[in-house]
């Protein structure tokens, strides 16, 4: 039976978080006790779009949307416009397919535009966000760990 993706449930943001912590530390960018509550509670928000994919009883991949927001995330929702701040896959999964499901999963939410924010070094996600049809904005910036970080944007 192929893997599956669901609408995560409550029941199933815990796993999701295990995944998301496990892919950050199987990177290198282990996350602390503050960055894993921040993580819970992005997961929990009312306005959050949470997708997991489910291969036999396992979950394997997650990943999270929310509502694109005017002034750089700080403003009002703008409609029609999500933004996409996870998309993880168990360490052990990658390579294999699961990251397009997860992406296929939250387009599934019906914006016209998408963003998200990737590290320019993650050549694997870069090619994953390629394929499904996002393209650089020209918008990079700097994480406080150094890491170089670029925005891409999908219409349609």
């Amino acid at each position: 039976m192929p893997a599956s993706v669901l609408q995560a449930a409550p029941a199933d943001l815990e796993d999701a978080l295990e995944i998301w912590r496990a892919a950050n530390e199987a990177r290198g960018h282990a996350p602390d006790e503050t960055r894993i509550e921040r993580v819970r509670a992005k997961l929990r928000a009312a306005d959050a779009r949470v997708v997991v994919v489910v291969d036999g009883t396992e979950t394997v991949a997650m990943g999270l949307a929310e509502p694109g927001r005017a002034d750089d995330g700080a403003g009002a929702p703008i409609p029609g416009y999500g933004h996409f701040s996870m998309v993880f896959v168990a360490p052990a999964r990658w390579g294999r397919g699961l990251g397009g499901l997860v992406l296929d999963g939250l387009h599934a939410g019906g914006w016209r535009r998408t963003t998200l924010w990737t590290r320019t070094g993650n050549a694997r996600a870069r090619r994953l966000y390629e394929k499904a049809g996002y393209h650089p904005t020209g918008r990079v910036s700097t994480l406080a760990a150094g890491d170089g970080i670029m925005q891409l944007e999908r219409i349609g």
